[in-house]
């Protein structure tokens, strides 16, 4: 796989999310060009209770072949499977060989190699850093990924992910154009701060960038809330105590 192939199959994917389409559409479009990049056979199953996934059953969401679809399956019913390892153990899973297919998961090893399957990965899909999700790589070659496939399956597991979780949430232009303004006034925002930081510690902007972004890591608040923070105090005459001494 080269990179332009990777960055092509990823923007089909993400264009996906941006048209005029259902959630469906849109990881039907995604779990096709995941297919296609990664030469392999691409399912998507979530857990039916994302705060718990362990607690309850995943669903099958899209497949790209009939095959996929009737393994994604198969291991939901037997309960044992990549997918179910990624979710629950919250990792990557690579299996790859008939025999070590077999020893990881007897029934769908049996399974997957009898439909001529040598490999088999998942990813875990997450939100705000919580698995509740895998999208599921069945190869017919015993080929472990590469660093940069393995990249490529991780942009197709977030744009599952961002499609799924955005799949009641589709704005119209007005809904947009609010949100337009709304994210130009928070860079606003936040170059303000920026130039507040350059102007106290008497650093460049890239620097004066990079201590927002370092308090907001601290903190856990969004850059806008941190740059807010910084824009209320200097209004007020004072100096916050989490800047550095300049």
């Amino acid at each position: 796989m080269t990179t332009s192939t990777s960055m092509a199959a990823l923007t089909s994917g993400l264009a996906a999310l941006a048209d005029q389409q259902d959630a469906v559409s849109a990881l039907s479009t995604a779990v096709a060009a995941a297919a296609e990049a990664l030469h392999a056979d691409v399912g998507v199953v979530v857990a039916e209770d994302v705060a718990d996934p362990s607690a309850g059953r995943l669903d099958l969401l899209a497949a790209s072949s009939h095959a996929a679809d009737a393994l994604e399956t198969y291991q939901l019913q037997v309960g044992s499977g990549p997918c179910l390892d990624a979710v629950h153990g919250d990792r990557d899973v690579s299996v790859v060989g008939e025999t070590m297919l077999r020893t990881r998961w007897p029934d769908l090893g049996s399974a997957l190699t009898r439909a001529g399957y040598r490999a088999a990965h998942a990813l875990p899909m997450r939100w705000r850093g919580q698995p509740f999700g895998a999208l599921n790589l069945f190869l017919t070659r015993a080929h472990p990924l590469t660093a940069d496939e393995r990249a490529t399956a991780r942009g197709f597991a977030d744009i599952a992910a961002v499609a799924i979780v955005h799949a009641d949430d589709r704005p119209d232009l007005d809904a947009l154009a609010r949100a337009v303004r709304s994210t130009a006034a928070h860079r606003a925002l936040v170059e303000q701060a920026k130039g507040a930081v350059r102007y106290l510690l008497e650093v460049e902007e890239g620097e004066a960038f990079a201590v927002l972004m370092r308090r907001a890591r601290v903190t856990g608040q969004p850059v806008t809330v941190v740059a807010r923070e910084l824009a209320d105090a200097v209004a007020a005459g004072e100096r916050p105590d989490w800047l550095p001494a300049g």
